[in-house]
């Protein structure tokens, strides 16, 4: 599936088990067995996807909390999703 700012994705809380650890998260994938570390921006976007949301809004949020240019967070919020999306974190509509 093509990523875009429109695409509307919800964090794989049946395949993830979250923790959060100081402002980092660790996560574990339960049917790999993988462990994954995300910093506090990857938590804002966990803590973010909880219910379904576009990556356009989860960008619009996050720049609202992180002093960064539009372009920028939208470009990076875009980055992080295709990346950890490959890895099952997300599930997108």
């Amino acid at each position: 599936m093509e990523i875009n700012t429109e695409t509307i994705i919800t964090r794989n809380d049946t395949q993830y088990l979250a923790n959060t650890m100081g402002e980092e998260m660790v996560m574990m994938d339960m049917e790999r067995g993988d462990y994954l570390v995300v910093n506090t921006v990857g938590t804002e976007i966990w803590n973010l996807t909880a219910s379904p949301i576009s990556i356009k809004e989860v960008a619009e949020k996050l720049h609202d909390i992180y002093d960064i240019s539009t372009e920028q967070c939208l470009n990076e919020t875009l980055s992080f999703v295709q990346e950890h999306s490959n890895r099952g974190l997300f599930i997108l509509s």
